[in-house]
């Protein structure tokens, strides 16, 4: 993969696809991106933004012109498209994903690819509210960590030929193997999104009508991620089940710890708990 890289193909042109696509037009490793959605409209956005070079009529017409190829989708819609374009996929051509979890994928990935095509496992750590704009454009990216999750049949000259192009992208990539990818992002991407869940059932659960008119700003952004994509947060439970379910465990019991705190009512062992926690948030967040 360091010569004759003509085109990349990305399939699914939502907003995260269709960054990418525009990334990956703005290293110049490649002739032509062209893209595919099974949407129209959206591959017709793509094209009108200047995402990307062209659109193709399917994904396999995509699939068998490409040298690298990105299945931009939820997780089972990938499987299925490793399913339907192995057969197309000339031997050499890279084949990397951007799906949330990452066991499923690769496993499929390595069953179900031919002999030659090489599989990659990917996850960018990013999105919209993380990289402050809201439509698809190649800054998504700058800066942001991408994961990568080799199989066995990973080729590392192809990963690092992969690990190259996504620095030049402006990302920070890690690689690490996929059962410990789905353990880690279940910590810090899948379990905020399920937080809201019960607290939204607790307040819609109280007898008093009155609570219903008080949530104001604080409860809103609390818990608005519960208003995000239904399919996509589906396919992950789906597909990293096991690790989000420990993880809602391990977090209840955690909030059992707070509550015996609490209860306590020891002012000083408070305001410990507060500020121990701003501080864990400060070098998360406002770290250089």
């Amino acid at each position: 993969m360091t010569e004759g890289n003509k085109t990349a193909g990305v399939v699914g042109l939502g907003f995260m696809g269709a960054s990418l696509a525009a990334a990956l037009r703005r290293t110049g490793d490649f002739e032509r991106v062209v893209g595919y959605d099974s949407e129209p409209d959206a591959a017709g956005r793509s094209l009108d933004a200047g995402l990307v070079d062209e659109v193709a009529g399917s994904a396999a017409a995509l699939a068998a012109d490409a040298d690298l190829l990105v299945l931009c989708t939820p997780v089972q819609r990938i499987i299925t498209y490793l399913t339907e374009l192995g057969e197309v996929l000339r031997p050499g051509t890279v084949v990397l994903d951007i799906g949330s979890t990452k066991h499923a994928v690769t496993a499929a990935m390595d069953q179900l690819l031919p002999e030659g095509v090489i599989p990659l496992g990917g996850h960018p750590m990013t999105g919209p509210a993380t990289a402050g704009v809201t439509e698809p454009d190649a800054v998504v990216y700058d800066g942001r960590v991408f994961l990568l999750t080799p199989t066995p049949r990973t080729d590392p000259a192809a990963l690092h030929w992969c690990t190259g192009l996504l620095e030049r992208i402006g990302a920070r990539v890690e690689v690490l193997d996929p059962e410990r990818h789905d353990r880690l992002v279940a910590v810090v991407s899948h379990l905020p999104r399920m937080l809201p869940v019960p607290l939204l059932a607790l307040a819609a659960d109280d007898p008093d009508p009155l609570l219903t008119r008080l949530p104001a700003g604080g409860f809103r952004e609390s818990t608005r991620k519960a208003t995000e994509s239904l399919d996509m947060w589906v396919d992950v439970l789906v597909t990293n089940s096991g690790h989000v379910a420990s993880t809602l465990r391990e977090y209840a019991r955690a909030v059992e710890v707070v509550a015996d705190q609490v209860a306590d009512g020891d002012e000083a062992a408070l305001r410990a708990l507060l500020t121990d926690a701003a501080q864990r948030w400060r070098s998360l967040f406002e770290q250089p």
